[in-house]
């Protein structure tokens, strides 16, 4: 029977017998001796009034490696209320003190800590993974190292509890009291992972080297290396660079103490690096930098006084200096490149602008109409409907005016050709004004019953003084989110811009609307229905 290591350590410790685990000693820091850690819990209250985990940190490192100048951990609990709901507790110790309360809380599932009691529903078996250093974008949303020098072994028990997720999500998005500053704190972003909330990690630092890699002005790069033994032989490496998109370097190189110089052929504006343990092949550490190619700098030279304003209570309500002089300063770090490589990255640059603006358009995510092309505008519009009809999923078209712009043939063939490219799947049309001491609108009298049988209509107006509900134009398909710049009446005159949105704020705001009752005074819309 196979039994997890960490599993097999806790059954050991409990009966006080030695273990050995049978995990090679270089992948398990947690066996390093002489680490300091730092315990995190982050709680929220229930309504059944317990205190419930909403992610638990620990954090580790060598002792030594914190420097001279670091105090000794006080070994107390700190405990701060957030809020009426939410609690921040924190502990500074060694590894072995934490490691113990860790071990307490997957068997029993509570941390009792000064009369409070957290409550945790967790996995039992953890899950193991790496946190890189790197910032490169291609890294998606992996987590990060929370350690500024080192990458981090990552071992995680997992909670699939929903109630404090949902909680989380609904918390984290209303309540102002959980700012950055307790990310920060927490050292990790759990408001933009939420699939985290409930869980327990556990992070320690591969401190055992530090690696940078720096970009002189010349052509080098210098890896520099800090480690407190020889490492002779125990890691490899591989540096790469690369100019204007294209790869110049790759090299792999052995990892030695101190500054290791490596020539180059051209230019670079991208550079990095992974060390890799030669034990098992593990990457311990990961990054990489974009170099800065441009910066400027804004210098503000006051030459003479400022002019104070003041209310009538005497208080100063702003102040200007109408004599002062800016000046932008830019500074070009490539002035210096070869000829060559500075045409090149102006001509790479030139191409990345156009390849960008150029796929926006054929994803239809960016598409700008200037006036007098209503020919052009009304395609796209009707290719969006065409291309994106999934019956019966319903189409929302959100126009504050729009059930009194057909005013021209013109305009109602549009409308025609709207409801003709919508057949078969829901129409659901969202305004705010129209005639109302006419009747209904002529234009949508006259059309056959039969042409518009799929297409509802929705008047959302403020019953206390009759004004537009909402101002914004979209477009809502069930494959993409449209936001639309001017109302359908202004196209032709004015043009348009159509911009496809990833959020999902308005097919959200859509549906509420829609859900609204007919004749509803209860909110501050009136809702009326034409048919």
């Amino acid at each position: 029977m196979y039994v997890e290591p960490d599993e097999a350590r806790r059954w050991a410790k409990k009966q006080k017998i030695s273990f050995r685990s049978p995990i090679h000693v270089a992948t398990a820091i947690t066996a390093m001796q002489d680490r300091t850690a730092r315990t995190t819990v982050l709680a929220w209250k229930a309504r059944d009034g317990q205190l419930r985990n909403l992610f638990t940190f620990l954090r580790h490192r060598r002792r030594d490696a914190m420097g001279p100048w670091e105090s000794e951990p006080d070994k107390n609990w700190r405990i701060e209320s957030l809020n009426s709901d939410h609690y921040l507790l924190s502990l500074d110790a060694s590894l072995e003190r934490c490691d113990s309360i860790i071990d307490h809380v997957l068997e029993s599932g509570v941390l009792r800590i000064n009369g409070l009691e957290v409550r945790y529903s967790l996995e039992p078996v953890p899950r193991c993974h790496w946190a890189y250093r790197d910032q490169r974008a291609s890294q998606g949303d992996s987590i990060r190292s929370p350690f500024a020098r080192h990458s981090a072994e990552i071992r995680e028990y997992w909670s699939f509890e929903a109630q404090p997720q949902r909680q989380w999500t609904e918390e984290s998005e209303s309540s102002s009291s959980l700012g950055r500053s307790l990310f920060t704190r927490l050292r990790f972003p759990l408001d933009r992972r939420s699939d985290r909330v409930g869980n327990l990690m556990i992070a320690g630092a591969e401190d055992g080297i530090s690696c940078d890699l720096l970009k002189r002005n010349d052509r080098t790069l210098t890896l520099a290396v800090e480690a407190d033994e020889c490492i002779s032989g125990a890691y490899s490496g591989t540096v790469w660079a690369s100019h204007s998109g294209d790869e110049v370097h790759r090299r792999q190189i052995a990892i030695e103490s101190g500054n290791t110089r490596i020539t180059l052929e051209t230019d670079v504006d991208s550079v990095g690096f992974e060390v890799f343990r030669v034990s098992d092949g593990q990457c311990v550490d990961r990054m990489s930098h974009q170099l800065v190619m441009e910066a400027s700098f804004r210098m503000n030279v006051k030459l003479g006084p400022t002019l104070l304003f003041q209310d009538r209570k005497r208080g100063i309500t702003h102040g200007l200096n109408p004599f002062h002089d800016i000046s932008t300063v830019t500074v070009h770090a490539d002035q210096d490149s070869p000829e060559l490589d500075r045409r090149i990255r102006q001509q790479w640059l030139d191409h990345l602008s156009h390849w960008r603006e150029s796929s926006a358009r054929k994803r239809g995510n960016l598409v700008r109409f200037e006036s007098g092309n209503l020919d052009q505008v009304v395609g796209h519009f009707l290719g969006i409907l065409a291309t994106d009809r999934e019956p019966p999923s319903p189409i929302y078209f959100a126009d504050p005016y729009c059930m009194e712009s057909a005013k021209t043939p013109a305009q109602i063939k549009l409308w025609l050709d709207i409801f003709s490219a919508t057949v078969g799947a829901p129409l659901r049309i969202l305004c705010c004004t129209y005639s109302k001491g006419s009747g209904l609108p002529r234009w949508w009298s006259s059309l056959p019953r039969q042409i518009k049988s799929h297409v509802a209509v929705r008047i959302f107006s403020r019953h206390s003084n009759g004004r537009p509900a909402f101002h914004d134009r979209y477009l809502i398909t069930p494959k993409r989110e449209v936001i639309l710049t001017n109302s359908v009446s202004g196209w032709g005159g004015s043009g348009v811009t159509f911009t496809t949105s990833p959020y999902g704020v308005y097919r959200a705001e859509a549906k509420r609307l829609w859900s609204m009752a007919l004749g509803s005074r209860g909110a501050d819309f009136l809702v009326e229905g034409l048919c």
